[in-house]
C-alpha cells in the first residue's frame, strides 16, 4: 500500500501512547498506521456515511488489523457528534476545508477543548482557521508542511489555551494568517515553493489591475504590502534552508 507523505506526516505528529479519533477518516490510513506501528492503543474512525466508513474497514481488513479494533471504533456521524468529550487524547481533522474544520470545532467548543491536542490539515482557507484558533482559545503548538502530489499540505497542531477568547493582532484577511513565519522553518524547501508561487500570483494580480483602466490604487497598495511581507519570508526560508 503506497501512501503519501501527508499521511505519514499526520501519523508522525501524534504522541506515542495517545488515543486518537480521526474525524472524516475516509480510508482510515492514519489510524491504520498508528495501530500498525503500535503508536496508539486505541483509534476511533468517524465519517459521515456507511459508504465512506466502509473504506476504512476495508483498509483494516487488508492490513490484517481487524482484531486490533472493534465495530464500535467505526462510527457514522457528522463532525464531533460521534465522539464523547475527552474520550480520546488527540483529535485529527484532515483533508477538509478550513471553513469546515472551523465549523466542526465551533459547533461544540467545550467538547473540542476536552481533547489534549488537535491535529488539523486544511485543504484551503488555512488563514481563516488560524484566525479562529487564535481568537477562540487555542495555542498553535507546531506548523508542518508535507507533500502530496504537487501540493504542500499544511499540518497545524494546537492545544487549548487558558484564554478562552483573545483579540487578534491583525484582521482575518491579513496574509500573515495564511503564511505564518513558522512555515518558513517548518520545511524551507516546500515553504519556498509556496511563497514564490504566491509572490508571482500577486504580481500578476497587480499587473492586471494596473491595466484594467479603473482606479485600483488601494487594492494594488495592499497587494504590494503583501508582496513585501512574502519577500521577507522568502529570505527567512532561504536562510533556514542554508542551515539544514
Amino acid at each position: 500500500m503506497r501512501l503519501s507523505k501527508r499521511i505519514y506526516a499526520l501519523a508522525d505528529v501524534i504522541k506515542e501512547g495517545d488515543s486518537v479519533a480521526d474525524i472524516g477518516t475516509d480510508h482510515g490510513y492514519v489510524p491504520m498506521i498508528l495501530m500498525k506501528q503500535g503508536k496508539s492503543p486505541h483509534v476511533i474512525m468517524s465519517d459521515i456515511s456507511e459508504g465512506s466508513l466502509s473504506k476504512a474497514k476495508e483498509t483494516f481488513a487488508i492490513c490484517h488489523l481487524e482484531e486490533k479494533v472493534s465495530e464500535t471504533d467505526f462510527r457514522i456521524g457528522d463532525g464531533l457528534q460521534t465522539i464523547g468529550s475527552g474520550e480520546v487524547d488527540e483529535l485529527i481533522i484532515a483533508g477538509l476545508g478550513g471553513h469546515t474544520i472551523k465549523s466542526i470545532l465551533a459547533d461544540d467548543e467545550a467538547k473540542s477543548k476536552s481533547f489534549s491536542r488537535i491535529v488539523l490539515q486544511p485543504r484551503k482557507h488555512s488563514g481563516t482557521l488560524r484566525y479562529y484558533l487564535y481568537t477562540h482559545g487555542w495555542n498553535i503548538e507546531s506548523e508542518l508542511l508535507a507533500e502530496e502530489g504537487k501540493f504542500a499540505c499544511e499540518i497545524i497542531t494546537a492545544v487549548p489555551s487558558s484564554d478562552s477568547h483573545r483579540e487578534a493582532p491583525y484582521p482575518e484577511d491579513d496574509i500573515r494568517w495564511k503564511y505564518p513565519e513558522e512555515l518558513a522553518e517548518a520545511d524551507p524547501e516546500l515553504a519556498l515553493k509556496r511563497i514564490r508561487w504566491k509572490i508571482s500570483s500577486l504580481e500578476e494580480q497587480a499587473e492586471n489591475l494596473s491595466q484594467s483602466g479603473e482606479d485600483h490604487k488601494v487594492l494594488i497598495k495592499k497587494i504590494r504590502e503583501d508582496q513585501d511581507f512574502l519577500i521577507k519570508l522568502e529570505e527567512k526560508a532561504v536562510n533556514a534552508l542554508k542551515s539544514f
